[in-house]
């Protein structure tokens, strides 16, 4: 049976939920039309994020555009004459990049029913302490592709890992200025494993994903100044106690501070793109020297001792490139920001508390090795914490400190260009929301007082907020 919750519960008003000073709302700042600073993109593209910074130098956009090309192109199996582009696989989601990363911005969401999805990503975990660490079958990804070839050992070719059954359930409504927002979650179940049932306690953490833009800014933030904002315990009493994933840095192997992934488990922007390649194409690398077949898969293994390469399937000459196509990558820039709504949109954010979680702005590391990122005050709005976002959104699934409600904040810098660029209204970790206004209605947990403050402003403080996110 579905659950049915109402409009609006007036009696939010109790100054309990709200509290009883409004945030403050800092001065309007002529920078916040420059969202990466020096990094902003000298223009408003008409169709795709991927335009290199305002800071580059020739050298460095020479580096942009030739790292876009192995982001672009797709990978073939190996061994190959293309020695270059060549190690796809064994098991893989998607052949190239830029087929999950659409224009530099997000990638569709699955289909509803059986499918191979690409941009949704299917992350493996572990739902209880007492649960493997990983799945011991299928790694820490479902792979939903293998390559088409079999060892002369192999008495068939190697199968696919399995495929996602994607349906919705309704779990909430709202009605919100006169229009109906069902929320519907996904409900998904793996269906045609090749290799067994998943074990015990192993659960499935879809996400879909982001978009790369100004993820070398966010690179550049200094982890002081992320440290400042923690406040694992609450002790300012706000209700809101985002903390930072430690996770392993694969190049030290020492715990390191968690910012870029959808639960924050990578530390730096290099590795994230370095397990993108294992993880999701088959292309290992320094960092990850080994392919993503485990103990029961020999078949995996097999092709994998068969592919040609004496080390790793991307160099390091090569996977800087990517790198620095990734790092380089400009913010677009806001738009209509001295408007009437904007500014009425901004003070509703503040004042809804949306701020707490979303911090507009930093100064990225002055000593930050890249030059052309460093310095730079930058709005991206986001505090790159985990906070626990409630039942509703939660995936079960435990990663490394991050437990299965808790999600990282979501930047959203040039969020509202999606429509523009003819991209699918797909927000949240796994894209279930189908407006911004859906997005917000989902939240819960500490982001709770916030979308009841939203839900009870007037329908002109509400629309300029939700203009105020479509400019930013």
């Amino acid at each position: 049976m579905n659950r049915h919750f109402p409009v609006i519960l007036w009696a939010f008003a109790n100054l309990a939920l709200f509290g009883c000073v409004p945030a403050p709302v800092p001065d309007y700042d002529m920078r916040e039309a420059q969202p990466g600073g020096g990094m902003t993109a000298g223009r408003l593209s008409e169709r795709t994020y991927i335009v290199p910074g305002q800071n580059l130098d020739n050298a460095q956009k020479l580096d942009y555009w030739t790292g876009f090309s192995l982001f672009r192109d797709p990978w073939v199996i190996a061994p190959s004459s293309t020695t270059d582009r060549d190690g796809l696989g064994p098991l893989f989601n998607t052949r190239s990049c830029i087929s999950c990363h659409t224009a530099g911005g997000r990638g569709d969401v699955a289909i509803e029913g059986i499918s191979k999805p690409s941009a949704l990503v299917l992350r493996l975990g572990p739902e209880k302490d007492s649960a493997p660490l990983t799945e011991p079958n299928y790694g820490g990804q479902l792979q939903s592709r293998a390559i088409a070839l079999a060892h002369s050992n192999m008495a068939a070719p190697l199968q696919p890992e399995g495929k996602l059954s994607l349906s919705y359930l309704e779990v909430a409504r709202y009605q919100i200025d006169g229009v109906d927002y069902p929320l519907m979650q996904p409900q998904y179940q793996l269906v045609d494993l090749a290799y067994g049932e998943l074990a015990e306690g192993i659960g499935l953490s879809p996400r879909l994903a982001p978009v790369i833009y100004g993820l070398g800014l966010l690179d550049a933030i200094s982890d002081v100044d992320l440290l400042a904002q923690e406040d694992a315990q609450d002790s300012n009493e706000d209700g809101i106690s985002g903390r930072y994933n430690r996770v392993p840095d694969a190049a030290t192997g020492e715990l390191a501070l968690g910012r870029l992934g959808l639960k924050a488990k990578h530390p730096n922007l290099k590795q994230q793109i370095a397990a993108a390649f294992r993880d999701d194409i088959g292309i290992t690398n320094t960092l990850f020297p080994n392919e993503a077949c485990t103990e029961y898969q020999q078949d995996c293994r097999k092709l994998a001792e068969s592919g040609g390469h004496e080390s790793v399937e991307i160099p390091d000459k090569l996977l800087n490139l990517v790198l620095n196509f990734s790092a380089f990558m400009a913010v677009p820039p806001a738009r209509n920001t001295q408007s009437e709504a904007f500014l009425k949109g901004r003070q509703s954010f503040y004042q809804s508390g949306c701020a707490s979680c979303h911090t507009p702005s930093y100064r990225t590391d002055p000593g930050y090795p890249v030059t052309a990122l460093a310095g730079q005050t930058i709005w991206p709005y986001t505090d790159l914490a985990l906070h626990d976002m409630g039942a509703l959104l939660a995936d079960g699934v435990r990663e490394h400190s991050a437990t299965g409600t808790e999600w990282r904040t979501p930047p959203l810098w040039g969020i509202g260009l999606r429509s523009q660029y003819g991209q699918q209204q797909a927000y949240l970790h796994d894209g279930r929301a189908t407006s911004l206004v859906e997005a917000i209605l989902w939240h819960g947990g500490e982001a709770e007082r916030s979308k009841q403050r939203f839900i009870a402003l007037r329908t002109d403080e509400r629309q300029a907020l939700i203009r105020f996110l479509n400019s930013i």
